[in-house]
């Protein structure tokens, strides 16, 4: 492999039409990133491969790209890109004002969204099968044709589950787009699914905390996990408030969450060192706290800040303690080397001793998935399950 070519390869980042390298991801956004590790444990390679629908294609419409999914078994299809969002109508039924003063929000004035459906969802000997359903988020002023090169189609063709893409983040647009493809694909409505990175990570997130009653778990990548509390708009992407009560604890039900992150995206990890970019304090109790939020939601053991911090000057502590920064009981963590990169994972259990909250932290990684990434959240989701009446949380062994 040429690593100097691939790394100069070209995509487009943003709905803008703004254009990046590959090597900007791991150099110029992050310098810390160690790219002579990266060319020698493999990683190059596989990150080629996860990329190559938006490295090798500039437009996701092209008949290539629609061969290159076909050959993966995928049906790829696009849906409302001439149904206009009109934020004026939105404004009147809801109440929420939402604005975008210059004129970044493009992925925002349409009601658009992709598909990606399992060739075999079309055979008559399968018209009774479901299929699970998994909404994935882009993120800020990404176009949505960039989740091509994120891992997360390529998994649901492994796996044969249908993967939903909408421009509008908004969770009562996803709920019109979500019924939309109820009608024309065969969706297992027990087993619907939202994650997504960056932005889309913390809009799963999002989702997670205010609508347990449509989706079966979460995994937000790319973003820290908390009570998904919103006061107001975040520059061009359209977040309705948000009381930071998750829902989940009133209808009396679990909501599993896979939270995954490179050790320098945002320098989060390990929690113990973290420090909030724009003051320079730490930030760790707000990252504790998050964890907390969720540890409530699914009944599990709370972490307490002072163990968090105590961590930093133990020696005998284990590996995923060490890099993920936070106690872990024995049977709550483990090490999963893929594509030469390491990943420390742990794990909440809840009362049950099922794990429902799993944090990842992947070494050397800045902002921008992994082909394990999409690996690891779509195996946590493979275990749950929600009733569609009873809403009810339902464990997969």
């Amino acid at each position: 492999m040429d690593y100097e070519k691939f790394l100069d390869r070209q995509f487009v980042m943003t709905d803008a039409g703004r254009i990046d390298r590959v090597r900007d991801l791991y150099t110029t956004f992050n310098p810390k990133v160690d790219l002579e590790a990266l060319k020698s444990c493999g990683y190059l390679e596989a990150l080629e491969e996860m990329m190559q629908p938006i490295l090798d294609w500039r437009d996701d419409h092209s008949p290539e790209v629609i061969a290159y999914w076909a050959k993966l078994g995928m049906v790829k299809e696009f849906h409302g890109e001439d149904e206009p969002m009109s934020w004026t109508e939105y404004e009147m039924k809801t109440g929420y004002r939402w604005e975008d003063p210059e004129r970044q929000g493009i992925q925002n004035r349409f009601k658009k969204w992709n598909s990606f459906v399992p060739v075999s969802a079309f055979k008559p000997e399968n018209k009774d099968r479901k299929y699970p359903a998994v909404v994935v988020l882009h993120g800020g002023f990404n176009p949505i044709s960039i989740i091509d090169g994120w891992g997360f189609p390529q998994e649901a063709a492994r796996r044969e589950w249908i993967l939903i893409v909408p421009s509008i983040e908004l969770d009562d647009i996803i709920d019109e787009i979500l019924e939309e493809a109820k009608k024309l694909y065969p969706i297992d409505e027990s087993r619907i699914y939202a994650t997504g990175f960056s932005y889309g990570g913390f809009m799963s997130n999002f989702l997670g905390n205010k609508r347990p009653d449509v989706y079966a778990a979460v995994g937000p990548c790319g973003a820290p996990i908390s009570n998904g509390y919103v006061d107001k708009a975040i520059g061009p992407e359209p977040q309705t408030p948000f009381d930071g009560i998750p829902r989940a604890i009133a209808m009396g039900t679990y909501m599993p969450i896979i939270n995954v992150a490179g050790n320098l995206d945002g320098f989060r990890f390990p929690l113990y060192d973290y420090k909030d970019f724009r003051t320079g304090e730490s930030g760790t109790k707000q990252l504790v706290d998050g964890i907390n939020s969720w540890a409530r939601v699914n009944k599990a053991k709370e972490i307490s800040l002072d163990e968090v911090m105590a961590l930093k000057t133990r020696e005998d502590i284990s590996d995923e303690e060490k890099h993920i920064g936070m106690p872990l009981e024995p049977d709550c963590r483990r090490t999963v080397v893929a594509d030469g990169i390491v990943n420390y994972i742990g794990d909440l259990k809840s009362e049950d001793g099922i794990a429902r909250v799993r944090i990842m932290c992947s070494m050397n990684m800045p902002h921008w998935p992994t082909p394990e990434m999409s690996r690891q959240v779509f195996e946590f989701f493979s275990h749950f399950k929600r009733d569609p009446v009873t809403k009810e949380s339902i464990y997969i062994p």
